[in-house]
């Protein structure tokens, strides 16, 4: 028996060419929440190659316009949509910003939710003075949804929804992600191989560049060690640059560029030894624990986001945020004792064989929207 009908608002779906773990997040709550006996829709943009329907795990997927469109004509599918399809509830993502529907969809049950609030990536990929007007339009966004339900991924992105954006912390349930991949059952430490390793997308916000600076610093004393950088390219120029400072140092030997596929993601994970990551900030960073699973520690920025669900001496270290100096030391300091080392990869995997799993957090998510 169907106990209500949620429709999904959100900019990228599963099979989106630029999905990442966020479109992950939402896939685990939608086919979740079909297992609890809802009827689960799921709006997103189209692509060259998608189709206009198609259901996935019971999922329905429509995919409409493109994802520069979505945005402005959502409430044009919606008046349409609604004439022959019952909606209880709407769940309304901000992967970069929402959909709007506190403007065409008044008399439903509107619920905001947030992965990760846009501001950093701003300074970046405009000049400061753009910078500054789309982080004021997205504030005034964020402030129609004020007032409504609000489900966080972490606590780091409440406290700026309550300090920066004056969202009321009664109304924020923060649900933090789970892990979708099982943990290794035991470690095989000689798989390992002197192997640092970066994992994500090739753009400022990730700060690349120091994870080569921490690097470059380590392998003065260490020169038997390698850094792979495995990749997804989001912005060209960036990656053109740093592909100039690995030149310039005379590494390219030792720093390698790797594309992203899901061979080389757990190739790479398996046999390196630790991860960095020097991220501006985060929204929670789901990908973490999917480390931790291959008995990976992570060093680590103290910054937004990774301060959730990285944990000091359980999954990793922390250093202050822009101190690279201290980052390649502590990277140091690991690795140059290979007792402290192991230690520290059976913590992480035990630490994620301890996290609730997804059929757990969309329990909470279920509580939550039909209270």
């Amino acid at each position: 028996m169907i106990k209500k009908n949620i429709l999904f608002l959100t900019w990228k779906d599963l099979k989106h060419p630029n999905k990442w773990w966020a479109e992950k997040v939402i896939y685990e709550y939608a086919k979740n929440l079909v297992k609890l006996w809802h009827n689960v829709t799921w709006l997103a943009s189209g692509f060259d190659w998608a189709k206009k329907e198609e259901i996935i795990d019971q999922i329905k997927i429509i995919r409409i316009y493109s994802i520069k469109t979505i945005y402005f004509l959502a409430w044009k599918w919606y008046k349409n949509y609604i004439k022959n399809n019952k909606v209880d509830i709407i769940i309304d993502e901000a992967g970069w910003i929402p959909l709007f529907s506190p403007f065409y969809a008044k008399d439903k049950k509107i619920f905001f939710m947030v992965h990760h609030i846009w501001d950093k990536e701003w300074d970046f990929a405009f000049p400061k003075i753009i910078a500054q007007i789309w982080k004021f339009v997205m504030k005034k966004i964020f402030q129609i949804y004020k007032n409504y339900p609000t489900i966080a991924v972490s606590n780091s992105t409440k406290n700026e929804l309550i300090n920066d954006l004056w969202f009321k912390s009664e109304n924020i349930k923060v649900i933090e992600n789970a892990l979708d991949l099982e943990p290794i059952k035991k470690i095989d430490f000689s798989k390992k191989k002197n192997s640092i390793i970066f994992l994500g997308r090739l753009m400022p916000m990730k700060r690349v560049e120091d994870a080569i600076k921490w690097f470059t610093e380590f392998y003065k004393n260490n020169s038997t060690y390698e850094l792979n950088i495995v990749w997804v390219e989001q912005d060209k120029e960036y990656t053109k640059k740093l592909k100039e400072i690995v030149e310039k140092l005379k590494l390219k030997d030792k720093i390698n560029f790797v594309w992203y596929n899901k061979e080389i993601f757990e190739k790479y994970l398996e046999i390196s030894k630790i991860m960095l990551v020097p991220s501006y900030k985060e929204g929670f960073w789901l990908i973490v624990f999917e480390w931790n699973a291959y008995w990976l520690p992570i060093i680590w920025y103290d910054v937004a986001g990774l301060r959730d669900s990285i944990k000091e001496w359980k999954n990793g270290f922390k250093v202050a945020n822009w101190d690279y100096k201290s980052m390649w030391k502590k990277l140091w300091e690991v690795l140059k004792n290979e007792e402290k080392y192991k230690k520290l990869a059976e913590w992480s995997l035990e630490y994620v064989k301890w996290l609730d799993s997804w059929e757990e957090k969309v329990k909470d998510l279920e509580k939550f929207i039909l209270k």
